[in-house]
């Protein structure tokens, strides 16, 4: 399994290597209302994008998994309700 993930990873940085060399040309992104970034090369631009991309994905994801803890937490105090609550001895109703 370790020699696939070196393949596919030195397969990504060849793509990527690859990539950059291809697109150096600078380009400067226009926006709305005439702003206009400064030039930098276009591969830098697309790293740039996936980065971010990547850490508002790994942002997401965090808060994600706080709700799932939170729900986990949530549950199991439940559980332990419930399970006290039948462990404990029922009280019958007294006879008239």
């Amino acid at each position: 399994m370790g020699i696939l993930k070196a393949i596919i990873f030195l397969l990504l940085l060849a793509a990527s290597i690859g990539f950059a060399v291809r697109n150096d040309e600078a380009v400067s992104l226009r926006y709305y209302f005439g702003l206009e970034s400064m030039p930098l090369p276009l591969f830098l631009w697309a790293f740039l994008f996936l980065f971010i991309g990547i850490v508002l994905a790994g942002i997401l994801a965090f808060f994600i998994q706080i709700g799932w803890q939170s729900r986990i937490r949530q549950l199991r105090k439940t559980v332990a309700d419930l399970e006290k609550s039948r462990a404990e001895p029922k009280q019958s109703a007294p006879a008239p």
